[in-house]
């Protein structure tokens, strides 16, 4: 009986022994298919990954080639390109300059370089006094005046003897400075003098339309006091052509013709006065009387004038509309001049190209004192 039951509990062990193995086995076997399955599936997830990643790049690449076509077809603005024979005034308003470094002007160089507006609507600013004023004739003995008094700014007498020595070189001579630089207490005297005259009938805006008329601005605006401005004439001892007045003789008409390339130009032009190439400018200018005075306004500002027939007042308003021009001859770029605004006085940093030849920069006054834009005279 006991080795019955003995052999029965051995045959049972054995039973379940078998029934663990076979257990472990399906197991085991299960662990390597799912195991398989999970590499196959993640085989198959990183493919797909693959696949979107490569179809997003396509994608990119292509968005990318569509924006660069469509860029390309936009069209770059280029520079314009200058008439190849004589002058060229070009608007460039929409490019910067380029290549560029700062260049600081202090107020009394702004002031006194040439392009201060002075007219019957804009007055000469209370600091311009504080500039030095020279006695012409004794800075250069080569040019003639009516007296020692005679002054200017100094760059209107280094213009002023390189325009008198390039007349001479073409056999012209006797110029006469007859007036300059003049004190605000002078300009004062005068206006006084001619407004007396008129004081009985007429009053108010009424007597200063009437004392302009004659040529007496009212003071502070007069162009004698910007210390750029001069009147001309002609002085030669025993010269019987000294009945004629300056206008009527040759040296005017070569000043008509050539005082831009010095830098210099007729202010007040009148319809043929000084000559009959002359075109009326008095509506901008608010002078109309018949006045031999010149102004300093630096070369490139007094060629853009002259290729484009402006007086000050139409070139001035010229660059507010357009801020950036560029002045060719036959081809040749010769300045390039910026009007830069919002000037608040005081000194000045602007920006001018690293080949200029020669910056001329200068306050406008077209607001008034302190305010107004700084124009910037490039010459190559």
């Amino acid at each position: 009986m006991s080795k019955k039951r003995g052999a029965d509990a051995y045959g049972k062990l054995v039973r379940i022994l078998i029934v663990l193995f076979v257990l472990t086995v399906i197991c085991g076997a299960g662990y390597m298919l799912l195991d398989q399955s999970i590499k196959a599936q993640e085989t198959e997830n990183a493919a797909r990954a693959q696949q979107e990643n490569d179809r997003l790049q396509e994608a990119y690449r292509q968005a990318k080639a569509e924006e660069q076509a469509a860029a390309a077809q936009v069209e770059t603005p280029e520079w314009p390109t200058p008439k190849q024979e004589g002058w060229d005034v070009i608007d460039v308003s929409e490019f910067p300059l380029s290549n560029t470094k700062t260049y600081t002007a202090s107020r009394q160089e702004l002031i006194s370089s040439g392009m201060l507006l002075v007219n019957r609507w804009h007055a000469v600013p209370d600091d311009l006094a504080e500039c030095e004023f020279l006695g012409v004739h004794a800075t250069d003995k080569t040019i003639p005046t009516a007296n020692a008094n005679v002054k200017l700014l100094s760059p209107a007498i280094t213009a002023l003897g390189n325009m008198l020595s390039a007349a001479k070189a073409e056999g012209l001579e006797h110029y006469n400075v007859e007036e300059g630089y003049r004190l605000r207490a002078t300009q004062q005297q005068y206006y006084d003098t001619a407004a007396a005259k008129y004081a009985d009938s007429l009053t108010g805006e009424n007597l200063i339309n009437k004392v302009v008329s004659e040529g007496y601005s009212v003071p502070g605006t007069s162009e004698y006091e910007s210390g750029l401005s001069f009147r001309m004439g002609r002085y030669a001892k025993g010269d019987p052509i000294m009945d004629k007045k300056f206008y009527e003789l040759p040296q005017s008409d070569w000043m008509v013709e050539h005082s831009w390339e010095y830098g210099i130009i007729f202010r007040f032009p009148v319809q043929g006065y000084p000559n009959a190439t002359v075109t009326d400018k008095s509506y901008k200018t608010g002078q109309s009387s018949k006045l031999s005075i010149y102004r300093y306004v630096g070369v490139p500002n007094a060629a853009v004038m002259h290729i484009m027939n402006f007086c000050m007042e139409e070139y001035i308003e010229y660059l507010i509309a357009h801020p950036h021009i560029a002045v060719y001859q036959d081809g040749v770029l010769k300045y390039e001049i910026v009007r830069v605004t919002d000037y608040g006085g005081g000194s000045a940093t602007v920006n001018v190209t690293r080949s200029a030849r020669e910056v001329i920069v200068s306050v406008d006054n077209m607001e008034g004192y302190g305010m107004g834009g700084l124009i910037v005279a490039i010459a190559y």
